[in-house]
């Protein structure tokens, strides 16, 4: 039988212990949180929930300890297999291009 802890039992006195200060922002208001992000993985978005990872609460900076980036970096080796996903999500996607001003070049004038 095998046992998983859960994301909510990670220990997180290490963080407390140690002055960790943002990478981003230099503050040294960092909590452990547990988080969702989204990764590219080739053409494909993947999520991960139950995420341990820090979190500045000045800037809203994320990041992650050594042992959670070498899981990640194990998810990501296996290629992220929908078998071993939770569930599965739709997200709509949207073009940037579609909101640029468009120009009228004989009337020069913005369109939209």
């Amino acid at each position: 039988m095998h046992s998983h802890l859960n994301a909510q039992d990670i220990d997180t006195a290490s963080v407390e212990q140690t002055a960790v200060n943002c990478p981003q922002c230099g503050s040294g208001k960092i909590k452990p949180a547990i988080v969702r992000s989204a990764f590219w993985h080739y053409d494909r978005l993947v999520v991960v929930e139950d995420l341990p990872a820090l979190v500045c609460t000045e800037c809203h900076e994320q990041f992650y300890d050594d042992a959670t980036v070498t899981i990640l970096d194990l998810m990501r080796g296996a290629g992220f297999p929908s078998s071993k996903a939770a569930r599965s999500i739709t997200a709509p996607v949207f073009s940037f291009r579609d909101y640029l001003p468009v120009v009228d070049t004989e009337n020069e004038g913005v369109v939209r």
